[in-house]
């Protein structure tokens, strides 16, 4: 049922109290700071916060704001009301979503989808209306009860395919499935909530190119490069982690800083769920790796190609076909003759010149073919390159912070003068070739090129600067501050 409120009778009380034209009276600093203080707890609110509502208690709190229990006193219907917190609302981007969601929601009529109302406003405090599922979030039942399986999990995702089905139909894309927005209700119906981040597929005002929206585990790879223009593949991506999840109990690269995380997410495949979980059935594992391909073009098209492989697997019909094998690529040689070649057409510095004809013991060519790794960010090996021929690209949390495609450059070598972690991941855009220079020789190897050492020291003096004058900027703004809140703290002691 569609639940309809004129809003001359929505009044949310939590705000000061009101003058004529919803201009607040004035309030004092002390009431201030008290109104925009999260809110946390019934106690904060009368039963009835909404004109033609009755509070019935709280039923969940985030980040965001507090969901209540509430009966439309008209129809006796139960509601779920959010109230967002006030510092939430005075942000303009995250009142246009909110509101973009409930336009959204308004369109969206199916089984599996959360309902949604309507939105309110009253003093400055937003408030959203959707229907009330008595139930659990999945991840809330996983953590109670462990892992799914198989035969349950597909019958939960089957579900959740059918409303992003629904949801593609309307070009909508939900951009943040996850286990915590899935509420399994009591009568075992599983539905998609938090439609925060929706929105139509032609929008892409809401949205800045390289601008992440999503939470990081569960998003696409395109959604890591921060590219704007995507459909409904990334939702079948972010299902797939979601099934991988439930089977596994932790979703793949869970164990990785956020930054590695999503570097991973573009340049890998996820390992099998098999992996983890070798009772998994083919069948199974099969749907998993086809959802979570890197490229979208590999996956499911769309939502009804893998709603079929479900009720296949579900009804025992489905075949996975051959398995796909990947086995370790043999790593590359690199003849005498090339590297000869490579030594008198592309090395201009005499200096790395000589050493490369006379000093063959710190010759260990390295060959990448295009798309290979030569190490991530918080790598621990401390070995240092110099670029022969081809190019490489400096990636920063999935995104290309540099190119490297100068003859003679070197790569990696901060580590190993500072004996330090990688901070970012190369990887090769060409048939590259490479010099590498163990640790242990690194020393050896300056010393026949001193040019080349005080060149390094150089460039290590400019970036352990430029390290510390960052520092001491964050210094000041950290004591500035520290300075304003003593001064408002003052100020409210003297009141």
């Amino acid at each position: 049922r569609r639940l309809i409120i004129s809003w001359s009778q929505v009044r949310v009380l939590v705000g000061p109290p009101c003058q004529p034209h919803g201009r607040p009276s004035k309030m004092n600093k002390r009431d201030t700071l008290q109104a925009m203080s999260p809110l946390t707890e019934i106690g904060q609110f009368r039963r009835n916060i909404i004109s033609g509502f009755t509070i019935i208690e709280q039923v969940g709190k985030g980040a965001s704001g507090v969901v209540f229990e509430a009966m439309n006193e008209a129809t006796g219907e139960r509601v779920a009301l959010k109230v967002f917190h006030l510092h939430y609302c005075k942000n303009r981007e995250f009142v246009r979503r909110l509101i973009r969601e409930a336009e959204t929601l308004k369109k969206l009529r199916h089984p599996n989808i959360v309902a949604g109302y309507g939105y309110g406003t009253y003093e400055g405090y937003y408030y959203s209306i959707m229907e009330f599922v008595k139930g659990e979030t999945l991840s809330n039942i996983q953590k109670r009860k462990g892992c799914f399986g198989e035969k349950e999990a597909a019958a939960i995702i089957l579900a959740i395919a059918r409303a992003l089905e629904a949801a593609d139909k309307l070009k909508i894309i939900h951009r943040d499935v996850k286990p915590s927005n899935i509420i399994i209700a009591e009568n075992g119906t599983a539905k998609l909530t938090d439609f925060g981040l929706a929105r139509e597929q032609v929008d892409i005002s809401m949205t800045m190119a390289g601008m992440m929206l999503g939470t990081p585990l569960f998003s696409s790879p395109e959604q890591a490069r921060g590219e704007s223009n995507i459909d409904i593949r990334t939702d079948i991506y972010a299902l797939g982690i979601t099934f991988y999840t439930l089977l596994v109990g932790k979703p793949p690269y869970s164990d990785l800083n956020t930054s590695l995380l999503l570097t991973k997410k573009i340049t890998d495949d996820i390992p099998s769920p098999a992996r983890y979980l070798p009772s998994l059935s083919d069948e199974v594992c099969a749907i998993i790796l086809k959802m979570c391909q890197r490229e979208p073009f590999l996956r499911y098209l769309n939502c009804a190609t893998l709603i079929q492989d479900l009720e296949l697997y579900l009804a025992g019909k489905f075949e996975p076909g051959a398995t796909r094998i990947i086995r370790p690529k043999a790593e590359a040689v690199l003849p005498p003759e090339e590297m000869k070649s490579i030594i008198e057409s592309e090395i201009k510095n005499e200096a790395i010149r000589k050493i490369l004809q006379e000093e063959t013991a710190l010759i260990r060519p390295r060959v990448l073919e295009p798309s290979d790794i030569l190490f991530y960010e918080e790598d621990e090996s401390r070995n240092a390159y110099m670029l022969l021929k081809g190019e490489v690209e400096i990636l920063k949390a999935g995104r290309q912070i540099a190119v490297i495609n100068m003859p003679g450059s070197f790569i990696g070598e901060m580590s190993t003068l500072l004996n330090a972690r990688r901070t970012a991941t190369i990887r090769a855009l060409s048939r590259t070739v490479l010099l590498e220079i163990a640790e242990e020789q690194f020393q050896e190897f300056l010393r026949c090129a001193p040019e080349i050492g005080l060149s390094l020291a150089k460039h290590l003096a400019a970036r352990l600067q430029s390290t510390t004058d960052k520092l001491k900027e964050a210094q000041g703004r950290l004591a500035s501050i520290r300075d304003h809140y003593r001064l408002i703290r003052d100020d409210l002691e003297k009141e």
